[in-house]
């Protein structure tokens, strides 16, 4: 009678066996996870958060400052080189006293790696455009537009000994790059660079110098424009109307320049890709090691160490905008004396002008009336007609463009011209103005609780002894309107 209950025991044993296996075998899987997340720190969840956000498509941006130029600046850039033409167009630029940007191919450079010297030596910028500018290859996957960029980086190094930090995507960034070449590229301290001006010389084969021509003539003008050339093969045409388009913006008052890490860049906004490719998480995370990596190494301290500062400005706290706040605030209502030599003084309070990056603005008409002369305005072409003395002002709104007459005659015409319609008024630059009617600043107190400025006037003078000349002016001015 003992044998059932024997029995019962064994399988009691058994049964309590599986259950003790099983909960060992859960309490393993569970510990795997969090050994996981303790293996990647805490960085997982970050770098995860990246990712999603790059794969949804949204670009990442940190916070860069960058220089703009007082005068309108032209940069020059030229793409697909250094080729036999090159020469060419540097010899232009050498003639015309202009710098410009190259943004050079690998594969081009060891062929013509004299040019490559000549272009850093004479004080060109030199940019990268990756090794051989083929699309398919190069937008199948970062990796490969990775390794060209290096590839070529390691060329212009060893041929002229500069790494250059501008580099220019072919055929541009738009629907090629996505937000993860973007963001790559960024976190490596590379600068990727568009165009706001594209010359047309590149839409087909030979294309000719007055379809050139035209095409950069009818873009519109800004501040600050990057004009896309070629000067690989194939481009005589480029080198035909170079000349004519440096003499163009010359006359239109703009500087030209080379491209710096310091100019800000034209990049064209994320657009669908045409490209069919995929970024999976661990992917990603070995590209951004080694695109930090590569920053580490190579990026310069200076640069570091501005990254470093502008990501502090970045993380100013609410109470620090606040104060900066109330203090800009309180500069802003420091009323302006302005006293004229031999014509008395008058104060301007905080409303009656503008105090911006340490010029102050007027308003045309205060001014001009202020000093003894006189302002009509036609409503209908946005122009208005500034005299005094000798000279007049024709202040054309829509084009931006002021012209000078002396006793009537047009001396000089200024384009881009600093003017601003505020509330009905001509905003304009007091020292650009005073000097145009042949007066000038003798003195000038920008201080934080005090601001003053006194100005002297020919021409003022000249008027108060010689009414005949006056009369004279007068006449010419109104026989030309």
């Amino acid at each position: 009678m003992r044998f059932p209950v024997q029995r019962a025991t064994h399988w009691q044993k058994r049964i309590q066996l599986i259950v003790v296996t099983l909960l060992l075998v859960s309490l393993f899987l569970s510990t795997i996870p969090a050994q996981a997340a303790e293996d990647q720190g805490d960085s997982a969840p970050e770098g995860q958060d990246i990712y999603q956000k790059l794969k949804a498509g949204k670009r990442l941006l940190d916070a860069k400052s960058y220089e703009t130029p007082e005068q309108p600046t032209v940069y020059l850039t030229f793409d697909d080189g250094p080729s036999k033409l090159t020469g060419k167009v540097l010899d232009i630029l050498e003639k015309e006293g202009v710098k410009a940007t190259f943004f050079a191919l690998g594969e081009q450079a060891q062929a013509q790696p004299d040019m490559v010297k000549r272009i850093v030596k004479e004080g060109h910028s030199l940019g990268n455009h990756s090794y051989n500018h083929v699309y398919k290859e190069l937008y199948g996957d970062f990796q490969t537009f990775w390794e060209q960029v290096q590839h070529s980086e390691d060329i212009f190094a060893d041929i002229a000994d500069v790494r250059p930090q501008l580099v220019r995507a072919p055929g541009g960034t738009y629907t090629n790059f996505d937000a993860y070449y973007y963001y790559l590229m960024d976190q490596a301290g590379y600068t990727m660079v568009d165009w706001n001006v594209d010359s047309g010389d590149s839409k087909r084969a030979h294309v000719p110098a007055d379809e050139i021509w035209q095409t950069v003539k009818a873009s519109p003008l800004e501040h600050e424009i990057t004009i896309l050339f070629h000067d690989g093969t194939g481009h005589e045409s480029t080198v035909e109307v170079l000349p004519k388009v440096i003499d163009y913006y010359k006359k239109l008052g703009y500087a030209f320049a080379p491209l710096t890490t310091q100019v800000k860049p034209r990049q064209f906004p994320l657009g669908k890709s045409k490209w069919s490719r995929s970024m999976s998480m661990p992917h990603f995370q070995s590209l951004l090691k080694a695109t930090q990596q590569y920053a580490s190494a190579h990026l310069p301290q200076a640069d570091q160490d501005q990254k470093e500062a502008e990501q502090q400005l970045v993380q100013m706290t609410k109470v620090a905008r606040e104060e900066s706040a109330q203090i800009l605030s309180a500069r802003s209502l420091i009323p302006l004396q302005v006293h004229i030599v031999g014509g008395g003084t008058f104060t301007l309070q905080s409303s009656e002008y503008q105090f911006r990056s340490n010029r102050i603005e007027l308003p045309l008409r205060f001014l001009i009336e202020k000093i003894g002369g006189q302002v009509e305005w036609q409503a209908d072409k946005k122009i208005a007609n500034a005299h005094y003395g000798v000279y007049d002002l024709e202040y054309d709104l829509s084009a931006r463009s002021i012209r000078l007459y002396t006793l009537g005659t047009c001396v000089n015409t200024y384009f881009l011209a600093d003017m601003e319609l505020l509330d009905g008024k001509i905003m304009v630059p007091l020292r650009k103005t005073v000097d145009l009617l042949g007066g000038e600043i003798t003195e000038s107190i920008i201080e934080p609780s005090r601001r003053e400025v006194s100005m002297a006037f020919r021409q003022f003078y000249l008027f108060n002894e010689n009414k005949t000349l006056a009369k004279y002016a007068l006449f010419t001015r109104e026989g030309n309107v």
